[in-house]
């Protein structure tokens, strides 16, 4: 059981999450996300990902960066390639 809970306790404290607001904030109304891969374990970005262009025409909105579940599940299949990946998600 401890042996479990320390495992359960490595494994989470990779996941970070960086949130910060634009305008007023999320009003509630929709969620756009998107995936952002880097190269050389986070030194060189593969793709942009504009948080701008996913919010559309609004001016007050959320983002939201995280290395989440997914990210987690993807580590191994892109670790060979020495890349890794975060969630990046525009709450509107």
């Amino acid at each position: 059981m401890r042996c479990a809970l320390l495992a359960a306790l490595c494994l989470l404290q990779g996941c970070v999450s960086n949130s910060f607001s634009v305008g007023l904030g999320s009003t509630g109304s929709g969620d756009r996300t998107e995936r952002q891969y880097y190269l050389l374990f986070g030194l060189v970005s593969v793709n942009e990902v504009d948080t701008r262009r996913m919010a559309g025409s609004l001016t007050s909105y959320a983002v939201d960066a995280e290395f989440g579940w997914m990210d987690l599940l993807l580590a191994p299949i892109l670790l060979p390639l020495t890349m890794t990946s975060r969630t990046v998600t525009v709450r509107t």
